[in-house]
Order: C-alpha cells, then structure tokens, then sequence
C-alpha cells in the first residue's frame, strides 16, 4: 500500500472489487512491551492449477482435501516456505530482501513463496522487468512454486494471476501437514467468501492451519486494522484452530497474539517501511523495516524467523499449534 498523505494518514482509504463469485472464486523503529513507552509513535515497539514459474505442482482447492506435493524441504511431518509481502517496486530494498531469500532457499530449500499481497506497484498490478523480473531472478531462477495473495494494489492488473500463478482470490492447499488459506481481504464481507473459509476450515483434516490475507485484522501499523474481519473472519480463527494469520497492507514487521491466535504483519517486502502508530492488546513485537519470512511448520510448532534484508535476525519465535474447539 502507498503511504498515504499527512492529511489521512490516520484513516487511510480502503478498496474494494467486484466480480462474479461461485465456489469460492472471483473472476475478474523496533518495539516490544517492555520498551515501548521509551520509543515514541515512529518507533512502536496456486492457482487454478497449483504451478509456480518453476513448473512444480503444489495440492489446491476450491474446497479443502487435496493432497500434498513435495517439493523442497516438506515431508508428512513438517514444510519449510518463504514469505514476503508489499514488494514489488523494484527498489534496492526488494532486491536485498529477494537475495536474502535465495540465500536462505540455498542453505535450506523452501517447498514454495507465499505473499501477503501488494505484489505488484507502478503500474499496480502488473509485473514489469523493473519490479518483477530483474529484481527477482535468482527466485525465479530457482523455480520455487508462488502462492500469492491479492492485496489493494493488485487490482490495477492480471500479473498475480498471470506470473504468481494466484488467479482466485481466495483458495486453499495443503503442503505435508499444514493447510494454507489464502483470503482476500479487499472484500471481507462476502458471503461467498465467508461460507467457503466456514466450510474449509471444518472439513480440513491437516492438524497446521495458517490463514494469510493482505489487510490485517490487527495492526499496530500506519493502516487501521480491519473491524469487519475482526467481526465476521476472527470467531472463525479462534473456534476452527487456525495458528497463523498472515498479512501485509502495512510496511512493517509485526507479531500480536489475541484470543490464542498469533498473528504476523510481514509487509517489509520493499516497499517504504511505515511507522508504528498504535498498541493493540496483545502486541509483542513492531519494527518498521524491510524483511522476509522463513517459516517451519510441523504439527508440534510453527518455527517463524524474521530476516532482516543484511540477513541478520529480527526476530525467531515459536508459534504453538491449536487444535479446533470441541463440536
């Protein structure tokens, strides 16, 4: 998302799409609690077909039950992937994060890239040399499957679709033992939407639920968090054991838990950095700079690292599994 003006900066602006909708497609500064109060506001502490640019099948879904490929470092008992979010600008800073990535995947192979969304900027939407192609060669070169999700930015063209192999805006895999739930946060509201994350979080059988959308339901970020996932999305976090959620939308590095639920910001993708504005219940962690992901899960934990773009750590931290309440 771009930095919005001084003027409203405290109320950014959000949007939506439209579409047809059938089974759950659309067409179309560092923080922690201890330290806060010293820092100040600017430092608060795939598709249809599940084929990457690599070629490599990843299990997809409109409806959960697929099963499982294996590429990279996955097995029935854990999965090793790679996250980023807010990236593509073709700034130096996309470039360091992207070579801190292909480091990464060459000391231990990843199974796939999941983004948190706003993948494409200048034109919004669509991949040019400059933003895509140059800056993510050594990826590309790679072959790594992506999982992309679909965030504001991303409405202005195809290339989510097109070059993220991501054309549903909202769908589900399953890589060894976790379910991956990709939502699209421009339309929190939709019934359609809604009744497909109801029904695939009480048929999966995999015990890792991870959910990633690109607006975040909690931020102590530049954008306000989104209320109506808080009030339509959060409840069906909490009862069907999702672990993770996963998003963007702010260019920051965040980790809140609420309600049993860790939630992580990864929007340092290369994009300007934002501030931290505000302390929400339950945050552990904000730190407006440029990082990725590398994430393990198993069914005994989902082991987070977050790396700085000089490849040095951020944070690591051990999300606990949830299992679904009692029927």
């Amino acid at each position: 998302m771009n930095r919005p003006n001084a003027a409203r900066r405290s109320r950014p602006r959000g949007h939506a799409t439209a579409g047809t909708t059938t089974c759950g497609t659309t067409n179309s500064g560092i923080a922690t609690l201890g330290t806060v109060a010293t820092l100040g506001i600017a430092g608060i502490t795939a598709g249809a077909l599940g084929l990457g640019l690599g070629g490599t099948a990843l299990a997809s879904s409109q409806s959960p039950g697929g099963a499982a490929a294996s590429p990279g470092t996955s097995s029935a008992g854990s999965v090793r992937f790679l996250v980023k979010g807010d990236w593509g600008t073709g700034s130096s800073a996309q470039a360091a994060v992207t070579k801190g990535m292909c480091a990464s995947h060459a000391a231990t192979p990843a199974s796939f890239i999941l983004t948190t969304g706003d993948n494409f900027y200048s034109p919004d939407g669509t991949a040019t040399r400059a933003s895509f192609d140059r800056p993510e060669a050594c990826l590309l070169a790679a072959g790594l499957p992506w999982r992309a999700t679909w965030g504001n930015h991303d409405l202005g063209g195809n290339s989510t679709a097109t070059r993220l192999a991501s054309p549903r805006r909202w769908y589900s895999f399953t890589q060894g033992p976790v379910r991956v739930i990709v939502l699209d946060g421009n339309q929190p509201s939709s019934s359609a939407q809604l009744a497909f994350l109801r029904r695939t979080l009480e048929r999966t059988s995999e015990p890792v639920r991870i959910v990633t959308i690109h607006q975040p339901p909690y931020t102590a970020g530049l954008h306000e968090p989104s209320t109506t996932q808080q009030r339509l999305m959060v409840p069906l976090f909490r009862k069907h054991g999702v672990s993770l959620v996963l998003s963007g939308h702010n260019h920051s590095y965040e980790r809140i838990v609420t309600g049993g639920v860790t939630y992580i910001v990864s929007g340092g993708g290369g994009a300007q950095v934002y501030p931290c504005v505000r302390l929400p219940a339950g945050l552990k962690k904000c730190a407006p700079e440029h990082h990725f992901l590398e994430v393990d899960a198993s069914p005994a934990a989902i082991d987070v690292r977050a790396v700085r773009r000089d490849g040095s750590t951020l944070e690591s931290v051990s999300v606990p599994v949830r299992t679904p309440a009692p029927r």
